[in-house]
């Protein structure tokens, strides 16, 4: 019965934890996306058009690097858990 109790408590906190992580996430696209409409804005040449495509394609590319790597780590935390929970429950 403890070890239910222990799964069903890491499984609330990984439920928290992820529903955390998609409000950042969505925080984060709506801030590049107030960020490309502004540097659109700004743009009054095709240069400035392409600078503007330039910096918020690697702004991009880095929020994707970022989340790809908050995803590998919390899989690598979920893992842990599930195999430490094994191991009790085994």
């Amino acid at each position: 019965m403890m070890n239910l109790m222990s799964g069903a408590r890491l499984l609330g906190e990984e439920i928290a934890f992820a529903t955390n992580e998609m409000l950042d996430r969505a925080q984060s696209e709506t801030h590049l996306f107030g960020e490309y409409l502004s540097k659109m804005a700004e743009a009054h040449s095709v240069n400035d058009i392409m600078t503007m495509y330039t910096v918020c394609g690697q702004h991009q590319i880095d929020f994707v690097r970022r989340d790809c790597e908050r995803l590998f780590t919390q899989v690598q935390r979920l893992i842990g858990i599930w195999s430490r929970l094994g191991q009790v429950t085994g």
